[in-house]
């Protein structure tokens, strides 16, 4: 072929040859181009179904017009073979350039941002690819990302755009593939479980397997793989992959809860457009180049029993939790003027200073006024304190109204002018704090709420005690002592607050610094605790991994108790599976075992034993069970500890899951169907049909009809396998 001249086009060398085609390259006569010639092989020209194929792909790709997807010039016949004339890259496919190793973050971001953008102009025509993967993708030497073949494409009717980027999701039946030339079991690695179950496709699709060309560039490895198809198609419908950031230590938990969210085996879960997961990476790409988190990014929520669940991006220390929205009843200073954005921090000072003001002088005035008085500058600096999340992501208590950290103001007294101003007050005066009538301080309620109205004592009158001479004379305001058995308060929680307002606006080092005020002038209290928490999110956020590590060890040396330090000592075994070191395996899992043997009460323990048990599978350990009686992964023990010690934790919802798997794994059936069945009780809503599958397992494996139909009753009305459940029970 070499040599000879095809149309206008002479041929000058080869590229490369494969099942579905040869390629060449070839200098374009009329235009004086270079361009690629793909020829159909000569034993494959009478294959009416891959002849369609071929043209589907010339008549396809000529619709498109896009930087990201090759263009294709004409589509001819010579002496009987049918040939594409496209356009000749240089470079190399995306497989031979992720060779088994993980590419660097800069480049995988520009190039996913490139190829999302290209599968969302594709979308947006209507073409649906169905075969997008690392070899279909072609990187240049300049750098642009290339989706090539659209062989299997399918063109699908579009809702009109009207100026909207939501392409409507049309549906379309599926041709599954099957393992001919050209869509073996390289390609099924890449199949969403639409894809496999042989289902109606549309877009999100595409979507799936974007996420898996994701995993695969952020990683070097397959998301999924398998000796056998029916093993791949296992792995994409039932099971979860292993964390990127167990894999690549480089991946941002941004990025990872992107490619989560396109590997949500739930297509309603899953990006519905291409631009969405476009933007999503736009916006990794510009914090990792500024430095910081987005909070946009840092909301994107992974479901349970899904895709990610148990990845380190699952969960979000509680330290940098966006701040909750203020009730409408608490007023908040207003972020303008001169005082810009330390406002809120000025105010405070100002209110402490005006609360140790007004309780140190005595007046001798009206009543009501005094005590408003008293009361009215704590008032103006209130904030709003929102309870972080647990470690599963629930949300804590309900929002709570805190005054600044400072000693508590004592309580104030109204006492006839004749009584004595010195020594204690009577005991009657002074609520104690909680008690009907007051606030939490201990301050009468009414005083509190700055109503005006003043408390009594047990001996004086409200107001209108007689004056010298028969008038009444206005009572005067004294100072009570704090009652000894009122609870001391941390004087480094104001230290603490103004550190994470400066971390919520970015200020890091400012933070920092307050932050090391704060442990060396409070070391042993509990905002000692909080305060190392903090400093190792402020390290990991400027990406010192290493002094953020340091910040979580000092917090378990130091405060080994505190519940702070289990959500440290969690977070530092995270870093630790990140870390270049040798033994970063062996240390992350003496420190996850540390969370749940020294915390058993904490909400991270149950999370702590699923990251374990995802270590031990992958390390493949085996250890001697006593109930089995026989050798087993040391996984299914440590998950089976984890579902009879937390059972309705939401780690425990994969757990289940896990272990159906491993016990059937080891033809222990009658305990995976169990599991299954337990799982589909405690969670009704799992994205598993766990309730389905112990139903089969009852029944083709155990052979107990009557404990299959106790699993198939409990098949939710919302599951694809509802209706076949219900046949099973008539």
């Amino acid at each position: 072929m070499i040599g000879t001249t095809v149309s206008h086009y002479r041929v000058v060398g080869s590229l490369g040859a494969g099942g579905m085609g040869v390629v060449y390259k070839a200098e374009d006569l009329k235009l004086a181009r270079h361009v690629a010639l793909k020829f159909l092989p000569p034993d494959r020209t009478n294959d009416r179904q891959v002849v369609e194929r071929f043209m589907r792909e010339a008549r396809t790709a000529s619709a498109l017009n896009h930087s990201g997807i090759c263009t294709i010039y004409e589509i001819d016949e010579h002496e009987g073979a049918q040939f594409i004339a496209m356009e000749l890259l240089e470079g190399d496919p995306l497989d031979r350039r992720i060779g088994g190793r993980p590419l660097a973050i800069s480049a995988l971001l520009d190039w996913a941002i490139q190829l999302a953008d290209a599968l969302d102009a594709a979308h947006a025509q209507g073409v649906l690819h169905r075969d997008i993967k690392p070899a279909n993708i072609y990187i240049t030497t300049r750098g642009q990302a290339k989706i090539l073949d659209f062989g299997l494409a399918k063109l699908v009717d579009a809702e009109p755009r009207g100026g909207s980027s939501e392409v409507s999701l049309t549906q379309l039946e599926t041709q599954l593939l099957t393992t001919k030339q050209g869509t073996a079991l390289g390609t099924v690695a890449y199949m969403s479980p639409e894809q496999a179950r042989g289902e109606e496709l549309d877009v999100r699709t595409d979507l799936f397997s974007f996420g898996l060309v994701l995993y695969e560039m952020a990683t070097g490895q397959r998301t999924f793989d398998g000796s056998t198809s029916a093993l791949v198609f296992d792995a994409i419908l039932n099971r979860e992959p292993r964390a990127p950031i167990e894999l690549n230590a480089n991946v941002p938990l941004a990025l990872e809860r992107v490619i989560a969210r396109c590997l949500q085996k739930d297509r309603n879960l899953r990006y519905q457009t291409a631009a969405a997961i476009r933007e999503d990476l736009q916006q990794v790409r510009r914090d990792r180049e500024s430095g910081t988190v987005s909070t946009r990014s840092a909301a994107v929520v992974v479901p349970a029993a899904s895709s990610g669940t148990s990845w380190p991006s699952g969960v979000l220390p509680s330290a940098v939790l966006p701040s909750a929205a203020v009730p409408a009843t608490v007023t908040q200073p207003t972020k303008t003027g001169p005082l810009g954005r330390y406002g809120a921090m000025v105010m405070a000072a100002l209110g402490v200073v005006s609360l140790g003001a007004a309780v140190l002088i005595t007046e001798r005035s009206d009543p009501p006024q005094t005590t408003a008085a008293a009361v009215a500058a704590p008032a103006a600096v209130t904030t709003v304190e929102i309870s972080p999340l647990s470690a599963e992501g629930v949300a804590g208590a309900a929002p709570t109204i805190a005054t600044p950290a400072v000693n508590p103001a004592p309580s104030v007294s109204v006492l006839p002018a004749s009584a004595p101003t010195t020594g204690a007050a009577p005991a009657a005066a002074t609520p104690a704090a909680g008690a009907r009538g007051t606030d939490p301080s201990g301050v009468p309620s009414a005083v509190a709420r700055g109503t005006g109205a003043a408390p009594t004592t047990g001996t004086g009158a409200r107001a209108g005690l007689p004056r010298r001479g028969g008038a009444a004379e206005p009572a005067a305001v004294v100072v009570a002592p704090v009652p000894a058995a009122a609870p001391a308060v941390d004087p480094g929680a104001e230290l603490l607050r103004i550190a994470r307002a400066k971390f919520d606006q970015r200020l890091y080092d400012q933070a920092y610094a307050d932050l090391e005020s704060l442990v060396s002038q409070h070391a042993a209290r509990d905002s000692a605790a909080d305060a190392y928490l903090l400093m190792g999110t402020i390290r990991e956020r400027q990406n010192r991994p290493e002094d953020a590590m340091a910040a979580y060890v000092e917090l378990r040396t130091k405060h080994t108790s505190s519940a702070a330090a289990a959500e440290g000592t969690f977070l530092n075994a995270e870093l630790l599976l990140r870390s270049k070191r040798n033994d970063r395996d062996r240390a992350a899992l003496e420190l996850f075992t540390a969370v749940e043997s020294h915390h058993p009460e904490s909400p991270f323990a149950p999370r702590a034993l699923s990251r374990r048990a995802t270590i031990e599978d992958r390390l493949r350990m085996r250890v001697n069970d006593p109930q089995l009686s026989t050798s087993v992964p040391l996984s299914l023990v440590t998950y089976r500890t984890l579902v009879e010690r937390y059972p309705s934790a939401p780690a425990a919802e994969a757990a289940f899951d896990a272990l159906s798997r491993l016990y059937a794994d080891i033809r222990q059936y009658e305990r995976a169907a169990a599991s299954l069945q337990e799982l589909a009780t405690r969670f009704p809503s799992n994205r598993v049909d766990a309730a389905w599958r112990a139903g089969e397992l009852f029944e083709d494996r155990v052979k107990d009809a009557d404990r299959a139909k106790a699993s198939y009753a409990l098949v939710p009305a919302q599951s694809p396998r509802y209706r076949d459940a219900q046949r099973k029970l008539q």
